[in-house]
């Protein structure tokens, strides 16, 4: 994925890999148990892949977010980040945004902004503040 994000002009500085979550096992295991499966999936497994993909980023120069280990840092309880064992919670996705905004907002903070700030979009007349076209200033509309 990152050869060919290079090959279309997005350079490392600008990816950010993210590895698997953990995998709460008992959890995953009861929703597949109820799906009339076993369980098909392992958090050692998951790890491999996260560490897989750190490695990945390492080689090519890009961030990473490893997940798996940031939620199981300190032995925390990975389950209230996942829903059904496998998949994000809203407390995981929430997890995911705080620590990938920062990241995120590094990345684009020295871009320039196309657009005006939505403070200073007039409300009755958008257009004009987004193109410069047609009528007053927005401070002229206050």
């Amino acid at each position: 994925m990152v050869h060919y994000l290079r090959s279309v002009g997005i350079t490392e500085s600008r990816v950010v890999l993210v590895t698997p979550p953990p995998l709460c096992e008992a959890a995953w295991e009861r929703h597949c148990l109820a799906q009339g499966h076993r369980l098909n999936r392992k958090n050692e497994v998951a790890g491999k892949y996260a560490r897989a993909c750190a490695q990945v980023a390492q080689d090519c120069g890009t961030d990473v977010l490893d997940l798996w280990t940031l939620m199981q840092e300190d032995n925390q309880d990975t389950s209230a980040f996942l829903s059904d064992g496998l998949h994000l919670s809203p407390k995981g996705n929430d997890f995911v945004f705080s620590h990938l905004w920062p990241l995120v907002e590094r990345k684009v903070s020295a871009l320039p902004l196309l657009l005006p700030d939505w403070k200073d979009v007039a409300a009755g007349d958008p257009e004009w503040s987004l193109l410069g076209e047609g009528g007053p200033a927005p401070a002229e509309m206050d």
